[in-house]
């Protein structure tokens, strides 16, 4: 297959126009789902009652249901309820008012925080429990010792996963044409739609998620050597 070198630097550029709206959708399910996971995590880990059994049916749903399953799902139950449930509640806004990018940035806190949760509880789990005795030994209460033990040790283990999990929520966003907003992908698919170039879209768009993988691993590897540089070999 030839390669049309002035469609695939189009389909670059119409694909690069979407990169602000990538990044913020996947900033916004990141800092959500790390919030959420880090306390879904604690609830599992010290197994608060009441509370961790629920915990523990979250993430058995929302790791087995696909990514575009929950997309589909609450863009649906949001276009046929929303309306209903504003009137109730006597606010004014409606479906119309609403601006999709944010449905599916909601959509897709449910699976990164249930992924990112695991994440975090693998690195808490990973903490001896003699750090947490260490602590108490000399006087720390247990915020005091997580925050300042437990926690720096807490952060070394999960930058790798972590890294990871930025990555697949980066590459994510493209399924957020279900609900209808636009992204890099979609955005150089819509050129091609016209131009009947879909091999250079395709290429456009994955050379763009190609370069901010590369830059996440990097920035995670640079921040894995700095948090582990006292560590002895």
């Amino acid at each position: 297959m030839n390669l049309k070198f002035n469609y695939f630097v189009e389909c670059f550029w119409n694909a690069a126009r979407y990169i602000p709206v990538t990044l913020y959708m996947a900033v916004l399910v990141l800092i959500i789902g790390f919030v959420f996971g880090t306390l879904i995590a604690l609830l599992r880990t010290y197994r608060i009652k009441g509370v961790s059994l629920l915990m523990d049916l979250y993430i058995i749903i929302f790791k087995a249901l696909p990514i575009n399953l929950t997309l589909v799902a609450v863009g649906l139950i949001f276009a046929t309820k929303f309306n209903a449930f504003a009137e109730a509640l006597g606010l004014g806004v409606r479906v119309n008012d609403i601006n999709m990018l944010y449905i599916g940035v909601f959509a897709m806190s449910f699976t990164c925080t249930a992924q990112l949760s695991e994440n975090i509880r693998g690195a808490l789990i990973s903490i001896p429990i003699a750090q947490y005795e260490a602590g108490y030994s000399v006087g720390l209460t247990y915020c005091q010792t997580f925050q300042r033990i437990i926690f720096p040790q807490l952060l070394l283990v999960l930058v790798p996963s972590l890294t990871g999990s930025i990555i697949s929520i980066m590459k994510a966003t493209s399924l957020v044409i279900l609900i209808g907003v636009m992204d890099i992908l979609n955005g150089a698919l819509k050129y091609a739609n016209a131009a009947y170039c879909f091999f250079e879209a395709y290429l456009a768009a994955a050379l763009i998620y190609w370069i901010f993988s590369l830059l996440i691993q990097w920035s995670g590897g640079t921040l894995e050597r700095h948090l582990g540089r006292y560590r002895k070999e």
